[in-house]
C-alpha cells in the first residue's frame, strides 16, 4: 500500500502529538480521498482552512458509501482531519506551530524522528517522522503557499518566514536528505522583567542599558547562535520612549513593540532593494531611533555602521553573531568597516547560550545569560573598554559609561546615579509576583520613566 509519507512511531517519545494510529484500511481511505481532493483542488480555487475541510467531508461521504464503509461520528471526523492534514493544512506540523512553549521545530531526514526544543527543557524527540521525499516537499511548500517560495529540485533550499512570523528554513537532496527547521517566536515577548525571572539578565544590568538606550547610545546587540540577541532587543525596546519615532528595518521581521509612531521597512530582494538600501533610506525619514535586524553581510556591517556615525538617528540598535565585544569589531573590521566607522559605536552588549552540567542528577542543560557589556573606546576601537563581565561590573568602564550618560541626557553625575539606583529598585521590584504581558509591562515600564503613554 502506498504510504501515507508520515508516520507515528510506537517508542517512548518525549513529546507526543496526538496523531491517530490509523489501520492500513483507514490510511487507504485517507489517500483514496486525499488524491480525489487534489484533483477537486485543480479545478475549483479553494481558498481557506474552511472551505478545504467542507470539501474534504463531502468527498469522504461519499467515498464511504461508494466502498459501504460504516464509519462512526468519531471515525468520521479523524479521518477527514487526517485527509485536510494530507493535503491541505501544515500535517503534524500544525499542532507544533500553536505549541508556545516550542522555540524550534527539526526535521532532521527521512525516516528519523521529528525533534522539538522546548523552551526551558532543551531538545525532545517526538513520535513523528517524515517517511517520503515526496510529502515533504509537499509539506514545505505548503508552508511557503502565499509567499511566492517553493522547494523544488531546481531550487533545493527555501528560506521563508512564515505568517506568524517564524522563520522557515528548508533543503532537499542535494544539499540535505530532507531538512526542515522552524524557529519560533511568541507572540507574547519577553519583557525585561522575564528577562531577570529567568536569570539571563540583573535588575542593575538592565537599569544601566535603560540609561543608555535613553541617553541615545548605539548599541550592538551581540552572542552566538540561539542566544535570544533579537528577544532581548526588543524587550529592552520597552525602554525607548513610546513618543519617539521608531523605525524598523528586519529582512525577517522579529521586533514587536507597542510604539505607536514606528515605521516598518523589509527589504525586496525582486527588485534589488536590500538591507544596505533601507538602512541608507532611513538617512531621509528623521526617525528617532533606528532598529536593524541581524547584520549579516559586509554591506550590512558598513551600512549600519555609517548610520550609527552618521548620527541620522538619536540611537541606532542591531544584532551581530560574536561571542566577545572584541570579536565583535574585529569581525566588523574584516567585514570592510574601517576603524573611523566602527567611532559611530557606542556599547556593545554581548548575551550568550551556555550549556550546563547537573553533575548529581547527571543531566545536560541550557542556559542564555548577559555575559558582558563593554563601550567603545575612542581612543583604541578595536579593544572596548570592560563594564559588565560576567556577572562583576568593572569602575572604570562604570564610571566612563555613567559619565557619557550625564554628557548626553543633561543630569548632573550624582543625579545619573541616583537614577539608576531608582531603576534598580523598580526593575527588581517589577520582577516579582505573577508574570504580566509584554504588553502591560510596556506600559508599566513607560509610566514610570516617562510619566505617560506617548
Amino acid at each position: 500500500m502506498e504510504s501515507l509519507g508520515w508516520s507515528v512511531w510506537n517508542h517512548d517519545a518525549d513529546y507526543k502529538l496526538s496523531l491517530p494510529h490509523m489501520s492500513s484500511e483507514e490510511k487507504e481511505v485517507v489517500l483514496a480521498v486525499a488524491s480525489r481532493f487534489l484533483a477537486l483542488a485543480q479545478r475549483l480555487e479553494i481558498a481557506d482552512d474552511g472551505a478545504a475541510r467542507d470539501e474534504i467531508t463531502k468527498l469522504l461521504s461519499v467515498y464511504l458509501c461508494e466502498c459501504r464503509i460504516d464509519a462512526d461520528h468519531d471515525q468520521h471526523k479523524y479521518l477527514s482531519d487526517a485527509v485536510f492534514l494530507q493535503t491541505f493544512g501544515l500535517g503534524f506540523l500544525g499542532e507544533l506551530l500553536l505549541d508556545e512553549s516550542l522555540e524550534e521545530i527539526a526535521v532532521i531526514g527521512l525516516g528519523k524522528p521529528v525533534f522539538v526544543f522546548v523552551r526551558g527543557h532543551g531538545w525532545k524527540r517526538t513520535n513523528v517522522s517524515i517517511d517520503s521525499q515526496e510529502y515533504f516537499v509537499s509539506l514545505a511548500n505548503r508552508l511557503g503557499r502565499g509567499l511566492g517560495r517553493r522547494l523544488t529540485s531546481q531550487q533545493p533550499r527555501l528560506n521563508a518566514t512564515l505568517s506568524d512570523g517564524s522563520r522557515l528554513h528548508a533543503t532537499m537532496p542535494p544539499i540535505s536528505s530532507c531538512e526542515l527547521t522552524i524557529r519560533k517566536f511568541s507572540r507574547d515577548p519577553l519583557s525585561p522583567f522575564d528577562l531577570m525571572a529567568y536569570g539571563t539578565w540583573g535588575a542593575r544590568e538592565l537599569s544601566l542599558l535603560s540609561l543608555a538606550l535613553q541617553s541615545d547610545l548605539s548599541v550592538l546587540f551581540c552572542g552566538n547562535t540561539a542566544s535570544g540577541k533579537t528577544s532581548t532587543l526588543n524587550a529592552l525596546l520597552s525602554f525607548v520612549p513610546s513618543s519617539e519615532r521608531l523605525l524598523l528595518i528586519e529582512e525577517t521581521p522579529e521586533i514587536s513593540v507597542p510604539h505607536p509612531h514606528q515605521l516598518r521597512m523589509v527589504p525586496f530582494e525582486e527588485g534589488n532593494i536590500g538591507m544596505v538600501e533601507l538602512v541608507r533610506d532611513s538617512l531621509r525619514m528623521r526617525p528617532d531611533k533606528v532598529a536593524v535586524g541581524e547584520i549579516r553581510s559586509s554591506d550590512e556591517a558598513r551600512a549600519f555602521a555609517e548610520s550609527a556615525l552618521s548620527g541620522q538617528a538619536k540611537g541606532c540598535y542591531a544584532t551581530f553573531h560574536a561571542q566577545t565585544s572584541r570579536d565583535a569589531v574585529l569581525r566588523l573590521r574584516m567585514m570592510g568597516c574601517l576603524e573611523a566607522d566602527l567611532e559611530g559605536l557606542d556599547l556593545f552588549v554581548v548575551q550568550r547560550r551556555f550549556t550546563t552540567y547537573d553533575s548529581k542528577k547527571r543531566k545536560i542543560g541550557e542556559s542564555r545569560r548577559l555575559s558582558e557589556i563593554s563601550i567603545a573606546d575612542r581612543h583604541d576601537v578595536l579593544n572596548p573598554i570592560r563594564i559588565f563581565d560576567n556577572g562583576k561590573f568593572s569602575k572604570k568602564g562604570l564610571d566612563i559609561l555613567l559619565a557619557r550618560i550625564s554628557l548626553a541626557s543633561g543630569m548632573p553625575g550624582l543625579e545619573v546615579r541616583k537614577e539608576l539606583s531608582r531603576r534598580e529598585g523598580f526593575l527588581g521590584k517589577g520582577q516579582r509576583g505573577k508574570r504580566a504581558t509584554f504588553s502591560d509591562s510596556f506600559q508599566k515600564i513607560q509610566e514610570y520613566m516617562f510619566g505617560k503613554i506617548g
